[in-house]
């Protein structure tokens, strides 16, 4: 991802919020670690003696949280009995600075789990920022202005978060009732990011069986093969999708994976479980769907076996 492209990511997220139009420099408000649904499961990426900085902020009406040093994940248990035995892990975005762990965390978990999926959101590890709040908002308008000279986007500290939760879902399936064969990850953003990285480098890419990119900064072809799954959507204003998005897309069809692939006419980028008066409103809804076709896809194929 450029640096203009994460400029326009966090613009595009400032831009959506009526708080926008009240101020431009208003620091986001600190927050002791809000309630927050399901049970926290520590991953051992980051070792035990590493001291926790983590800070929560509420920032333009979104819950985001920031200078994680301990990753995690949140395990988010089926509704009203309709456990089916299968898991998805939800990576949210944030450029790497934050983690927008409401609403494309928390949300979409809550979403999963009413459906009757296990939903595990994980709190990974995003770049330090500032500790004050005014500070870090300074920081990000600098990157919204073109201020900043960071043009590495990758981060591996996500991705080997990222890797380590889907060994511990995989690993604990059988304690927790969940199917070996039916595990999903969902990334928004920087977490569709390093989804993808995961799938270019690591070998817990082959214990995932379906992944949904929502508005993926991707430039490039994913170099992996056989691919899991895919389902896809992006609106047609994200500056991302002008980046080459539908080559993904195209890609991945002509390499004999499975795609679905939803491109929306408006909801701009970071869209995610917030309501934007769009039909990318309904995208949860059609990744639902795809979701549990899949499922009935591969039970199919194990009663046929």
């Amino acid at each position: 991802m450029t640096k203009n492209a994460l400029i326009g990511l966090l613009t595009a997220i400032f831009l959506a919020s009526p708080a926008a139009s009240q101020t431009d420099t208003a620091p986001p408000v600190a927050l002791v670690i809000p309630e927050v649904p399901g049970d926290e499961i520590p991953l051992e990426t980051a070792g035990p003696a590493v001291p926790d900085t983590e800070q929560w902020n509420r920032v333009i009406g979104q819950v985001w949280v920031r200078n994680v040093t301990r990753p995690s994940l949140y395990r988010i248990a089926p509704k009203n009995g309709r456990d089916n035995g299968r898991a998805v892990i939800i990576v949210p975005g944030g450029g790497y600075s934050f983690v927008s762990i409401e609403s494309e965390g928390f949300w979409v978990g809550e979403r999963l789990a009413a459906q009757g999926y296990t939903a595990f959101v994980l709190k990974y590890r995003p770049r330090a920022t500032p500790g004050d709040p005014g500070a870090f908002m300074t920081r990000l308008l600098a990157e919204w202005s073109g201020q900043s000279n960071d043009e590495d986007f990758d981060y591996p500290p996500a991705v080997d978060d990222l890797a380590a939760a889907v060994s511990l879902v995989h690993g604990k399936s059988e304690e927790w009732g969940l199917a070996e064969d039916r595990l999903g990850v969902i990334g928004f953003s920087a977490g569709a990011h390093s989804a993808i990285r995961l799938l270019e480098a690591r070998e817990e890419a082959s214990l995932v069986q379906n992944l949904a990119l929502i508005y993926p900064p991707v430039e490039q072809d994913i170099a992996m093969k056989p691919r899991p799954d895919l389902f896809m959507a992006i609106a047609i204003d994200d500056f991302l999708f002008h980046e080459g998005i539908l080559d993904l897309a195209g890609d991945w069809h002509e390499s004999g994976g499975s795609v679905e692939f939803h491109l929306y006419a408006g909801g701009s980028h970071g869209f995610g479980m917030r309501p934007q008066g769009t039909t990318s409103d309904l995208w949860i809804e059609q990744y639902l769907a795809w979701l549990d076709l899949r499922g009935a896809a591969v039970g199919a194929a194990v009663q046929a076996d």
